[in-house]
């Protein structure tokens, strides 16, 4: 397998580790920010049931929600290697999961953003469209930071004249 194919997979398996875990997560805190994007996972499958216009039987709808995950698994592969380009970070360590990581998150934090806008146009809610907006605005931002695509410097690069 050629490197890019085998970092693509990587990023694949990484992205789909990062939607399951936090999938798991929701189910498994009762904190409520820490439930939110794996709650929009299973709000985004349920827009796909509704797009179907189709009741999954219970059986299914788990084979469905797998087959789901792992294609934005994928889709957060697809987003790693755009971003891979213009990432500032080394390929030693750990950070070989920060491509498939930044995708993840990337993923939800445009499902988080498409959201609140189908919310902002279809209902007169403001809540959840704050609520869901300000989560993909930060999901993004902080996929980014994960990326290396931006940065913030916390502290001053400056030295003191002797």
């Amino acid at each position: 397998m050629h490197a890019r194919q085998q970092a693509f997979v990587r990023d694949a398996v990484v992205a789909t580790a990062i939607f399951g875990g936090l999938y798991a997560l929701a189910h498994s805190t009762s904190f409520q920010p820490l439930q939110l994007p794996g709650y929009l996972l299973v709000v985004g499958f349920g827009v796909l049931e509704e797009i179907v216009a189709v009741e999954f039987a219970d059986a299914t709808s788990s084979i469905l929600f797998v087959a789901y995950v792992l294609v934005l698994g994928l889709a957060g592969a697809a987003v790693a290697s755009l971003v891979r380009g213009r990432a500032r970070v080394p390929d030693s360590g750990f950070a070989w999961v920060r491509p498939g990581v930044a995708g993840a998150l990337g993923v939800v934090g445009v499902l988080s953003t498409l959201l609140a806008v189908s919310i902002l146009l279809t209902t007169l809610q403001r809540e959840p469209v704050v609520v869901t907006g300000v989560t993909g605005v930060l999901l993004l931002g902080l996929a980014g930071l994960i990326a290396g695509v931006f940065e913030i410097s916390l502290a001053s690069n400056r030295t003191a004249d002797r």
